[in-house]
């Protein structure tokens, strides 16, 4: 089976679906050592998806909120997790698709983030990162969209982690200055990562604009801040787009 194949069967098999939305919560996210493994990646969001009632999202909201350094023994297990899974072949991918009780599009408004997401059926959490230029979110425009088998009883699950990225403040100031009707330009997604992938979210990544969980050590954030006259000449909006790059690129790179 081929790239082209395994979209349209892809796209046939969510037309038989049934449709259930919910929003996804938000929660920021403060790495209690930075030079260890991350949560997330500094500018970015990282949607973790699972099975409805999956430990794994509660230890990931209580790693986050309280504080007390388990983000570091917790991500050092996801990223164990996905590094030892192995690439598979659109034919593969296609029927775990086909298998899932359920699979999901993630979107911020209307933005679609990823697609086909679903957890692993060994070892679950499917997890999008998606680049973040640090301003202001509509939460409630981050939405689980689940493609269910008709009469499906079970479910997934999601919750959003996001590391705000360094900003000096005139750049700071210039996110804040986005008009509320472009809100959606602050969060984009992002399809290329690392290659020890798995399930029909990694292997087709490019076909869903869904990436691996890429956990990084110690992520550099060095590039050279907007000056106060470029914001001014570029204006608000400009300059948050301009921010929204800079952070898909720091986040290209493969980590390690």
């Amino acid at each position: 089976m081929d790239r082209s194949t395994a979209l349209q069967l892809a796209a046939d098999e969510l037309e038989e679906r049934e449709l259930r939305t919910s929003s996804i919560e938000i929660i920021d996210y403060v790495p209690s050592d930075p030079s260890q493994r991350m949560l997330t990646p500094p500018g970015s969001i990282v949607v973790f998806v699972d099975r409805a009632g999956a430990p794994v999202l509660d230890r990931i909201r209580e790693a986050v909120l309280e504080g007390s350094g388990e983000d570091v023994r917790l991500s050092q297990e996801i990223y164990d997790l996905f590094s030892a899974r192995e690439k598979v072949s659109y034919y593969r991918a296609y029927r775990l698709l086909r298998e899932a009780e359920s699979f999901a599009t993630i979107r911020y408004g209307a933005r679609t983030l990823a697609t086909h997401v679903f957890p692993s059926s060994a070892a679950g959490l499917a997890a999008i990162e998606n680049p973040y230029n640090g301003g202001r979110l509509a939460p409630e425009e981050l939405t689980l969209v689940e493609h269910l088998v008709p009469g499906a009883t079970g479910g997934l699950a999601a919750v959003a982690v996001r590391h705000m990225p360094s900003l000096t403040e005139a750049e700071r100031a210039a996110v804040d200055q986005v008009p509320d009707d472009q809100l959606e330009m602050n969060l984009t997604l992002r399809a290329d990562c690392c290659d020890s992938w798995t399930g029909f979210v990694e292997q087709l990544a490019q076909i869903t604009h869904a990436t691996q969980y890429c956990l990084v050590v110690g992520a550099s954030e060095q590039d050279a801040p907007l000056s106060a006259e470029e914001i001014e000449r570029l204006g608000p909006t400009a300059s948050a787009r301009k921010l929204l790059n800079r952070r898909r690129d720091l986040l290209g790179h493969n980590h390690a």
